[in-house]
């Protein structure tokens, strides 16, 4: 799968148009996303024809919020479900840095039947290892991994990628992310057990946190992705 991260119609356009399996609307790219507006929502999600994950996170100056800030995120989903989300991408973390349970549990109520994915906030805690079980544990559908936390590159991490694919066998879907490129994305492919991406700035022209995303970039990382994936399986 081909996750791409959108901020605009005319992201979310150009990457169904070049193959994205899935979106991650987010406003605030550069400081590393919120939660974006409800006329944005509105507006992507009634403009493509691909699953829109939307962003939950109400600020970024961590990933530990209050009661008050859950409730927040509680209504951004309400809302978002009205306007056409079909899943949510957040991360709720406790200030001894754990998985925030009971945040999370509430974000899931509040999100009903659609599903709730976790962003690389939990390769932070203090045990990562326990944290993806708990995510598991909570019925979390997918969680971003680089093996290095926000700031990490999957090319660099893939030691501990391995280790959490192997943990989570199969019970939780798993995205590399963090400086996935079409150059290194055969290597990603070799290094790991994990096929599904999570794109930002490579699908950008310029491939900054202030590019715009371009089709055609989008459409030759799927075309990679799906022969480093094919290639992959025949090695098998």
């Amino acid at each position: 799968m081909l996750e791409i991260m959108v901020e605009t119609l005319a992201d979310a356009l150009a990457a169904e148009a070049g193959g994205a399996t899935q979106l991650d609307l987010k406003s605030a790219l550069p400081i590393g996303g919120l939660t974006p507006s409800a006329g944005m929502i509105e507006q992507v999600c009634g403009g493509v024809h691909i699953p829109v994950l939307v962003m939950i996170r109400p600020h970024a100056r961590s990933f530990a919020f209050s009661n008050a800030e859950v409730a927040v995120m509680c209504g951004d989903i309400l809302t978002a479900r009205k306007l056409g989300a079909d899943a949510f991408l957040t991360g709720c973390l406790t200030k001894d840095l754990r998985i925030d349970v009971e945040a999370v549990k509430a974000l899931q109520e509040a999100a009903g039947a659609l599903p709730v994915h976790f962003h690389l906030a939990w390769e932070m805690a203090t045990d990562p290892d326990q944290a993806l079980e708990t995510l598991i544990e909570l019925g979390v559908q997918s969680a971003r991994i680089n093996g290095g936390g926000i700031e990490g590159r999957a090319v660099d991490g893939m030691n501990a990628v391995k280790r959490y694919a192997r943990l989570a066998q199969g019970r939780i879907e798993l995205f590399l992310a963090g400086g996935v490129s079409l150059e290194s994305l055969p290597r990603l492919m070799q290094g790991s057990v994990v096929s599904n991406v999570h794109v930002g700035r490579a699908a950008r022209t310029p491939q900054t946190q202030y590019g715009t995303v371009e089709s055609h970039a989008v459409r030759a990382l799927a075309e990679a992705l799906e022969h480093a994936v094919f290639g992959l399986r025949d090695v098998r």
